[in-house]
């Protein structure tokens, strides 16, 4: 059985409301009998505007050649459930990777039957490598502790999936992996989120656009005061 250890790269937000996009998926698969890299993936993800602005191309090392290999969210998932095999772990970072794929996924109405066994690495590795692990230790910081030199570049996504994979073959007879599924409690309450996301997207839409019609001397919605 392998585990699988994944990354993902976002779109930098800069407003309030806007929804997250995931623009990499890095990740590689882990012999748990042999303790070795045995493969890895990556794929640029195409946004829904599809094109990646160069604030974001920036933090994630990403070349413009990358941002026209990009697929379109559907697609690279398709590719990366092909990829993963029939039996495995998925493993990451901190639980905030399988939040947006969950999230995405709903968004765009994909299956996640596929996101099974999932497990957050991150608060076991961290006890392991320091007695105060209260506060979140971030990659780069854990890679220090246990004496690892980074390969590749930092938010980079395979690269930083490559880095998580080589701390946990590190410390894996410590390291509890579980069996989970994501449960349709969980799939209920991310959609109910993602309505009131929406509801008051909308609201804010409707302020700034009433506030413009103001400002530009133009008749409002709003019913006159008393």
């Amino acid at each position: 059985m392998n585990a699988v250890v994944f990354d993902l790269e976002l779109v930098k937000r800069f407003r309030k409301g806007q929804p997250s996009e995931i623009v990499e998926i890095g990740a590689c698969k882990v012999d748990l009998d042999t303790r070795q890299i045995i493969d890895q993936f990556q794929i640029y993800i195409s946004p829904r505007k599809g094109y990646i602005a160069k604030s974001t191309r920036n933090f994630i090392n990403m070349s413009k050649k990358d941002m026209q290999n990009a697929v379109p969210f559907r697609e690279g998932i398709r590719r990366f459930v092909e990829w993963l095999g029939s039996d495995y772990y998925l493993c990451s970072w901190g639980k905030d990777d399988r939040i947006h794929l969950i999230d995405e996924c709903i968004r765009k109405k994909i299956g996640l039957s596929w996101l099974r066994n999932y497990n957050d690495i991150q608060q076991q590795i961290g006890a392991l490598l320091r007695e105060d692990n209260r506060n979140q230790l971030g990659l780069q910081n854990a890679l220090e502790l246990a004496n690892i030199e980074p390969t590749g570049l930092a938010h980079r996504g395979i690269d930083d999936a490559i880095n998580t994979a080589r701390l946990m073959i590190l410390l894996l007879d410590r390291i509890k992996l579980q069996r989970n599924e994501v449960t349709d409690k969980e799939i209920a309450k991310f959609k109910h989120r993602l309505q009131m996301k929406r509801q008051e997207r909308k609201k804010m839409l409707n302020q700034a656009n009433q506030k413009a019609r103001t400002t530009a001397g133009e008749p409002t919605d709003q019913e006159p005061s008393s």
